[in-house]
């Protein structure tokens, strides 16, 4: 009966531990992103607008039957205290999200988005200056989907001459119809 060496052992682990570990490294389940991906990033940034949407909306709602019912509206809005909370902490945990995965533009633009959408005044009696906080929160939503848009590299680099022309003939349409 022929032993089996240590030596021998550990050349046939190392043989078949090149194939083996080069076919492990390239596994990836099927819709299962990795930390950081490009699509873990992506549903990051997506979480994070959804939040921002359905915050900014609820709070929109919230102010302007404050403003226009008034005291009528009393209970109903203590009735919706409770959704306004989960909604607010579904915003802080979107945020926490692009915390995690997402680049420095990318996260400064989440915060500013939380800022904005933190600075609407639900108590506000002008709706024109309420109307300029609502602008605010819409800017910074914009400008962090421009934000994502350019870090996912969904924007045409500058040396990608066909898409931006492409474009460009899309949005002269868009303009001249």
């Amino acid at each position: 009966m022929d032993l089996i060496t240590s030596g021998v052992a550990t050349a046939g682990i190392k043989a078949a531990g090149g194939p083996l570990g080069a076919l492990m490294g390239r596994y990836r389940p099927a819709g299962v992103p990795r930390l950081g991906s490009r699509e873990d990033r992506a549903g990051a940034y997506r979480r994070m607008l959804d939040a921002s949407t359905r915050s900014f909306a609820h709070s929109y709602q919230f102010a302007n039957l404050r403003r226009e019912a008034g005291r009528a509206s009393h209970k109903l809005l203590v009735a919706q205290m409770p959704a306004m909370w989960e909604i607010s902490s579904d915003l802080i945990s979107a945020l926490n999200g692009v915390r995690l995965c997402g680049s420095v533009q990318v996260i400064a633009a989440a915060e500013n988005l939380v800022a904005a959408a933190g600075d609407l005044d639900l108590n506000e009696r002008k709706a024109n200056r309420f109307q300029l906080q609502a602008e605010a929160v819409v800017d910074a939503q914009k400008t962090f989907l421009d934000t994502c848009r350019e870090e996912l590299s969904y924007n045409a680099r500058w040396y990608q001459f066909l898409r931006k022309r492409k474009e460009k003939r899309f949005l002269r349409q868009l303009t001249a119809g």
